[in-house]
């Protein structure tokens, strides 16, 4: 158990390696419809809002840093957040407003809009991500492009293992094919069919470390056509190959990303 004077030195170091940059994070450290963290290189937190703390049920930051996404949250929902870092770590480029389930420790799920962004050392190396997630139902009227999408978001979160169309998805809103292809990529900064896929890998690589089926029939299961297409896109969404994803968080085994 790391003691709160073990966490704050860990927290310490890593912001004299930011050149103390990170002091703009006092900028969130008290607005309650924001969540505030960041992560080291490794995924470990360095530091977190009061509303982060909410989420996680915790009562003191120090409780959180050095502690990772795995201390908090099942492995496979944990594993993909890791991914996630690490895929806006190798790219150096942010992931921008988009939205995703989260669950509270003590409560349901809840929609979250999120932006992740790499960190740089006062070098300019990536040395970590910095997160911020908006509740929906705070952003007021931010939140309006997001409820006319829900819809659709809903229909690609839950049915995303079967065949779905963007027609399929711009009838749940209302509107026409091209109107919600625009809104979609306006709000969410990528097209619908591109986030369907992000989906899919995040199921897959869930039932990479739940299950011990074979990547095809995972594959098969998550939406894809064949192994080959589920590779490339997997391969570019987490920098890693299904058989590699796997023995890295269930082999114990560190093996380089391949991005």
């Amino acid at each position: 158990m790391i003691s709160k004077m073990q966490a704050l030195q860990f927290q310490q170091d890593f912001l004299k390696r930011g050149g103390g940059g990170m002091q703009l994070a006092g900028l969130f450290a008290t607005l309650p419809m924001v969540a505030f963290f960041a992560k080291d290189e490794q995924s470990r937190f360095v530091c977190a809002n009061a509303r982060t703390l909410e989420i996680l049920d915790l009562q003191h930051e120090w409780q959180m840093l050095g502690k990772m996404d795995r201390d908090f949250y099942p492995l496979e929902i944990s594993a993909s957040y890791v991914e996630e870092d690490r895929r806006v770590m190798r790219t150096g480029r942010a992931l921008t407003r988009y939205a995703q389930m989260v669950p509270d420790i003590s409560g349901p799920l809840c929609w979250y809009v999120v932006s992740k962004t790499p960190l740089r050392d006062t070098r300019g190396h990536v040395c970590g991500v910095a997160v911020v997630l908006y509740e929906l139902h705070e952003m007021r009227g931010l939140a309006q492009p997001f409820q006319r999408l829900e819809p659709a978001l809903r229909h690609l979160h839950s049915r995303f293992r079967e065949p779905v169309e963007t027609r399929q998805l711009a009838a749940l809103t209302h509107l026409s094919e091209s109107q919600f292809t625009r809104l979609f990529r306006k709000v969410l900064g990528e097209p619908p069919m591109r986030y369907l896929i992000r989906q899919r890998i995040h199921a897959a690589c869930h039932d990479l470390l739940a299950t011990d089926h074979t990547a095809g029939a995972i594959a098969l299961d998550c939406g894809f056509y064949d192994q080959s297409a589920f590779t490339r896109a997997f391969r570019t969404q987490t920098g890693l190959t299904p058989a590699a994803y796997r023995l890295r968080h269930l082999g114990g085994l560190m093996v380089p990303d391949m991005g």
